[in-house]
């Protein structure tokens, strides 16, 4: 029995090898994929589980709240948090902390180092919370001597060029420090890519001059300090049981809230490790920052799931639109005693063997394009049938679930034919419903139409996006790292041909991650609250384009301006705020905020470190600027500008547009001249802003990929039905054209007869449409306004589509002589 079916299911697949193939080759396309965007999803969804007992492991994260402006949520917190939350938790089993840093690294034979951007000082229980897979050396006590450092595979590589370097030197540079000596105490291997660990480096926090340890050497109750905190807690200590810990530890009468304006406070929250990737920050000192988004993972997840149905549709309107061909070899299977259930099991089988065939291709093809796959992603995707089960079990048990669903309603049409009405001679009735088939059409084009308005629109958002904030898309401006700006390269880089300007700028004004300060403002004697500093140099706002809402930007002829040349002075400077700082102060006008004065309380250099901050002195307001935000996914915080070149950590440099490659050598050559044996570490903004915008950049072309493979798909379905239709109207036509109908008549009726499915789509997906793209936009602080033109575009070029799709066919059948069709008349 199973070998008859086995060989009538092959001769079918002969007898019709056009729409056999169609329908493979669009469930292939759609399968493979189903398979990639699959593999992302899940990325996405497992990081850091790979870890052992990541179930018990949290990272602590904050939420600044204040008065009137949007939550800050950050994943860095104190250093003296890691310790509070120890007394306050006898349940925890191991607390550390990561410092993410950005040192010069070299080895004792090299010239020069480099900034590496994988290095974190760690605490020497890092280990004993986060057990990463080792290669050689004893990660218990590899952290426990001052100097010493646990490296990866590839950083043992690229320093070493050897495997494992156990006892070797690293040198390590910060800002304007000595050398110092870090020796090697144990390998890693390399870490998966889905991880929010960056750091290939892991230098020991107990090295004297290490951040964390300077931290350490404050008065307990100074707050300083941005590290991650990790808590490991034993088994049976719950998430609540961690909270009340960490509300403890944070209470307002700590020192941790001393700094914060009145109305303000900052909520610690433990976040479980595998739910950092997909938890929202808008403040890090990751770069570059690898926070997901669960929106982004299901959304890419429900493209998939719609590539697939798209090709579902296909099968099941031609299985039914081509069941009439079937008839006759039903009636006859009937008449010799087959039973309906019998026939169905034989067309859910053939069904069964289509979608196997599919599916065999489809992982093929993934296996083929998964390499260019994870160059996209820029992201190691790991795709092995062979030794992951659960990938292998996915595949198959979708294959069968999407061919049982797909092939029952045929089956059911193709088994109902009556004997009688089949073998007596007359017409046999088309299997299954028109309207059925109108319906899955409908479907599958509004589908097509919701997803060319969705790449229409995530592609407006990231132009938005990209156009926004400092430089915007300028491809000139170049950053150089150094501390402190005002130097003599700067003096000389100025005089090259090719540089238009250049100014000194910190972390903060230039919105990078990691370099927010904050400090309480207060407007006269009244409103109090918190600012972030941005100290930047005269020329700053020039070079970026930004031009003063109100008042005026820092003029070197304006001595209020730049009374801190003189970094020890008493004197207060000027200050420019932003628009959103204006109306944290109440001034919906900016230029009501001019001549202001704003107390805030400034930090000398060389003062030694103290719980409390000097006393509030006055700063005249001479400009309002717009808002320069970090992204368009948060807001801006409130800020002020001052002139203050010994704060600043970059040279900004605007080049010309005449030999940019000429120039760039040129700036170099200079930095070696003034900097010799130091690292040139420079950054293109062009390339930080596409790095920010990174996973919409993914998110926009996939879409657009999977819209173009639904049009694909939906092409040749339409194409196949079409193709059939016409045959099945063959003498209509002739008839027609017999009583006088022209060609351009006949075209335009089967035009039509595809054409009002295809409306009936687009007044579905338009609503649908507009309502998930206005709840996508959401997500942005700023973003692209929300046109209709976009979904009436996407519906012209559905129909468009479905018009090239069947005109060939119908101007085909339409022009054919009425003798051919009428001849057996």
């Amino acid at each position: 029995m199973l070998r008859n079916y086995l060989v009538t299911a092959l001769r079918n697949l002969m007898r019709n090898r056009l729409y056999a193939g169609i329908t493979i080759l669009g469930l292939a396309v759609a399968f493979t994929a189903a398979i990639l965007i699959g593999q992302f999803v899940r990325n996405e969804l497992t990081y850091d589980h790979w870890i052992p007992g990541y179930e018990r492991v949290y990272k602590i994260n904050n939420t600044l709240v204040q008065p009137g402006q949007p939550p800050a949520i950050a994943d860095i917190g104190p250093a003296a948090l890691a310790s509070q939350i120890r007394a306050a938790l006898p349940g925890a089993e191991a607390i550390a902390r990561l410092e993410q840093d950005f040192p010069s690294v070299k080895t004792p034979r090299d010239a020069a180092g480099a900034n590496d951007n994988v290095f974190a000082w760690a605490d020497p229980d890092i280990f004993k919370v986060l057990p990463l897979p080792v290669l050689a050396g004893n990660l218990d006590t590899a952290l426990q001597q001052p100097d010493t450092v646990v490296i990866t595979h590839a950083a043992a590589r690229k320093y070493f060029h050897r495997d494992l370097p156990i006892g070797d030197t690293l040198l390590i540079q910060r800002g304007t420090q000595g050398w110092h000596a870090l020796r090697v105490t144990a390998v890693l291997k390399d870490l998966p890519s889905n991880t929010n660990l960056v750091a290939q480096l892991f230098a020991s926090s107990r090295s004297a001059y290490s951040p964390v340890a300077l931290f350490d050497a404050r008065p307990a109750n100074s707050g300083g300090g941005d590290v991650f905190t990790y808590v490991r807690v034993k088994p049976g200590v719950s998430p609540a049981d961690l909270q009340r810990a960490v509300d403890i530890a944070t209470r307002p009468e700590t020192a941790l809230a001393a700094r914060l304006s009145p109305g303000s406070k900052w909520l610690f929250s433990p976040i479980p490790l595998g739910d950092v990737h997909l938890t929202p920050v808008n403040r890090t000192v990751v770069v570059p920052s690898r926070t997901g988004s669960r929106t982004v993972a299901y959304g890419m997840a429900g493209v998939g799931a719609l590539i697939v149905l798209v090709a579902a549709i296909n099968f099941v309107t031609l299985m039914t639109a081509r069941a009439a061909r079937r008839g006759v070899e039903v009636g006859v299977r009937k008449a010799t005693g087959a039973q309906r259930t019998d026939l169905m099991a034989q067309f859910i089988g053939e069904a069964l063997l289509q979608v196997a065939l599919a599916a065999i291709i489809a992982t093929a093809a993934a296996e083929a394009l998964i390499k260019p796959f994870d160059a996209f992603i820029q992201r190691d995707v790991p795709l092995d049938f062979a030794h992951d089960p659960a990938l292998t079990a996915t595949v198959v048990t979708v294959a069968v679930v999407v061919g049982l669903l797909a092939s029952v309603y045929p089956a059911v049409v193709l088994s109902s034919f009556r004997p009688a009405a089949v073998l007596k001679g007359g017409p046999i009735r088309s299997g299954g419903s028109p309207a059925a088939r109108a319906t899955l059409v409908v479907i599958q084009f509004a589908i097509l139409v919701c997803l060319i308005a969705t790449t229409a629109t995530i592609w407006r958002q990231t132009q938005f996006a990209l156009a926004q904030g400092l430089g915007a898309q300028d491809s000139k401006l170049l950053f150089v790292a150094l501390a402190p700006c005002n130097s003599p390269f700067q003096q000389e880089a100025r005089k090259l041909p090719g540089v238009a300007s250049t100014a000194c700028s910190s972390y903060s004004a230039l919105n990078m991650p990691g370099g927010t300060q904050l400090t309480i403002v207060q407007l006269g004697g009244g409103r109090k609250t918190t600012f972030a500093m941005g100290p930047v140099e005269f020329g700053f706002f020039e070079l970026f384009g930004v031009r003063p809402l109100a008042g005026r930007t820092f003029q070197r002829d304006h001595g209020e301006d730049g009374v801190l040349a003189n970094p020890m002075t008493a004197a207060m400077p000027t200050v420019i705020i932003n628009q959103t700082a204006a109306r944290a102060l109440g001034f919906s006008d900016p230029r009501a905020a001019i001549d202001k004065q704003l107390s805030w309380s400034r930090f000398r250099p060389g003062a030694p470190p103290s719980a409390d901050p000097p006393p509030p002195a006055p700063s005249r307001i001479v400009g309002v600027v717009p808002d320069m935000p970090m992204t368009v996914r948060t807001a801006a915080d409130p800020t002020f500008y001052y002139v203050a070149p010994a704060q600043s950590s970059f040279v900004d440099i605007r080049m010309t547009d005449q030999d940019v490659p000429g120039t760039l050598k040129a700036i170099r050559d200079t930095w070696n001249r003034t900097n010799p044996g130091q690292p040139f570490n420079s950054l293109w903004l062009s390339q930080f802003r596409l790095g920010q915008y990174f996973d919409l950049t993914v998110q926009g072309t996939t879409v657009a990929i999977c819209a173009g493979l639904a049009v694909l798909i939906a092409c040749l379905g339409l194409f196949a039905l079409s193709a059939y239709t016409t045959e099945r109207r063959t003498k209509e036509i002739g008839v027609r054209k017999a009583m006088g109908a022209d060609t351009r008549d006949v075209v335009l009726l089967l035009l039509w007869q595809f054409t009002v499915p295809v409306l009936v789509a687009t007044a579905v997906a338009i609503p649908l449409g507009f309502l998930a793209m206005n709840w996508w936009l959401r997500g942005f602080v700023y973003h692209a306004p929300l046109s209709l033109w976009i979904f009436v575009a996407a519906a012209v070029a559905g129909v468009a589509i479905a018009w090239l799709t069947v005109s060939w066919q119908s101007f085909a059948v339409a022009k054919a002589k009425p003798a051919g069709a009428l001849r057996y008349e």
